[in-house]
């Protein structure tokens, strides 16, 4: 990829601002997707940008540090927010491994944390026609977030790849809007049904392209779609086999 010329103009990042949360709320969404409810900083709620799957990243006290002066931090979908409560929902999937879920089953109402954000998400911009969501159970919060705030608007078509069918969710869809659960097999590789669909899609040049799932698949995918002509390409590992607390 060449390099911007010197005198080449980049848009300002916005500065991250950190903020003090409490834990108000913990609700079990399915077998493994717990969610919990942030409040305690009257401008966290008005501060979630419009676009949907918008994010915060959440640092809780790293558990391998005795004296609690190292935090652990991880970035979560911002799953809905109350303006008058000034509150936001984040959904934890409760996997092995995980710092971050752990200390969520673990963490009772009352427990401070804190959250950094919220950014804007990577969710396809209004230039695409139409969209086809990819993703698996890490990135289902996202994919619900934007199948219900995309309102009508154009036409969207989700697949998410689950290995327990008791993570399904009710997810609120707009017109023209669907969504397919596919199975992962037992034994089978994170992603293999996921990307089995992938290859028997089509893929038009005016078509936002969103996936999010576990990196090895990510990496099959970007194969799948190189070279293509697409309104708006994402394409994001969430996680990976056999690493517990995984930084793409």
């Amino acid at each position: 990829m060449p390099s911007a010329p010197a005198n080449a103009t980049r848009p300002a990042r916005r500065p991250t601002v950190s903020r003090d949360v409490v834990v108000t709320a913990r609700e079990q969404i399915t077998e493994h997707m717990l969610r919990l409810t942030l409040g305690g900083d009257d401008d966290l709620a008005p501060a979630v940008h419009g676009t949907p799957g918008s994010w915060v990243k959440l640092f809780v006290p790293d558990p391998r540090d005795p004296s609690g002066s190292t935090e652990h931090g991880r970035a979560y979908t911002v799953r809905g927010f109350n303006p008058m409560s000034n509150e936001v929902d984040i959904d934890v999937f409760l996997h092995d491994g995980g710092t971050m879920p752990r200390w969520a089953e673990s963490c009772a109402v009352g427990e401070t944390a804190r959250v950094g954000g919220p950014r804007p998400s990577g969710a396809p911009g209004r230039d695409a026609a139409s969209m086809q969501l990819f993703g698996d159970e890490t990135s289902l919060p996202a994919i619900a977030a934007i199948l219900e705030r995309e309102r009508g608007h154009r036409p969207i078509r989700a697949w998410v790849e689950l290995a327990d069918d008791a993570d399904r969710q009710e997810i609120a869809l707009s017109r023209g809007a669907g969504i397919t659960w596919l199975r992962r097999e037992v034994g089978a590789a994170p992603g293999s049904a996921l990307m089995d669909t992938a290859t028997r899609q089509r893929f038009e040049p005016d078509a936002g392209v969103w996936f999010a799932a576990e990196a090895g698949a990510a990496q099959r995918f970007r194969g799948l779609v190189r070279g293509l002509a697409l309104a708006d390409l994402h394409i994001q590992g969430y996680w990976r086999a056999g690493v517990g607390d995984y930084r793409e």
